[in-house]
């Protein structure tokens, strides 16, 4: 009941432009950038360029691998930006399912599926972790449990920082939870990859506490 008076309310806009109706309209969902797995880095998700060397920034990252659903461009970065900050929580579900896309061809291969978690201060500042409700959608879509395992130390802002300022600020930016039992593969879940850092001292942290292999998808990649 409360849903139906909120969507009376405020009903749900495209993220792209404002139109009623859905997280994305049927014209921006057609303006989405895609990414492909085939024609992109299996290591860090980024696109690849026919004829152009590609450099991957993070072959020596914790993770193995990367999927991304698409590229961190209007629209598809509105609607990130406005379930992120402005905490339009109906975008989560279809966020989650971007992701559990992006990653569907691991369905069976994650021992758990663990959201990327927010500092305490920004998720008191929204109101609530953003990244959990996309990995609930992907555990539920990959036939996974969804287990909560990490714990963020509070860390500067990663906006607006550069690759090494961000591979700095993530240095034992995570830590798993006393008494958690990690499982041997793990899928990390994140809204968006810009460097990688963060992803990868997640995924050390997992590593540290007994994990086997880390993997990440996300939503888009910057």
């Amino acid at each position: 009941m409360l849903d139906l008076v909120f969507e009376l309310i405020a009903p749900l806009r495209c993220a792209g432009c404002d139109a009623l109706g859905a997280v994305l309209c049927e014209a921006c969902w057609g303006l989405v950038e895609r990414t492909d797995p085939a024609s992109a880095c299996p290591r860090c998700g980024e696109p690849l360029n026919a004829g152009r060397r590609h450099a991957c920034p993070c072959r020596n990252a914790a993770f193995t691998a990367v999927r991304c659903f698409g590229r961190l461009e209007p629209p598809l970065s509105s609607a990130v930006a406005l379930h992120k900050d402005p905490g339009e929580r109906r975008y989560g579900p279809v966020l989650g399912a971007f992701v559990a896309t992006a990653c569907a061809d691991w369905a069976g291969w994650p021992d758990a599926v663990v959201a990327v978690p927010p500092t305490r201060s920004a998720r008191l500042r929204r109101g609530y972790d953003h990244t959990r409700p996309l990995a609930r959608v992907v555990a539920a879509r990959l036939g996974a449990p969804e287990a909560t395992l990490l714990l963020a130390h509070e860390r500067s802002d990663q906006r607006g920082l550069g690759r090494q300022q961000r591979q700095m600020n993530t240095r034992g930016a995570f830590s798993v939870a006393p008494g958690a039992r990690v499982p041997a593969r793990v899928l990390l879940v994140d809204d968006v990859m810009t460097t990688g850092a963060t992803l990868d001292a997640a995924a050390a942290a997992l590593l540290d506490a007994g994990a086997r292999e880390v993997r990440a998808a996300v939503v888009a990649r910057a």
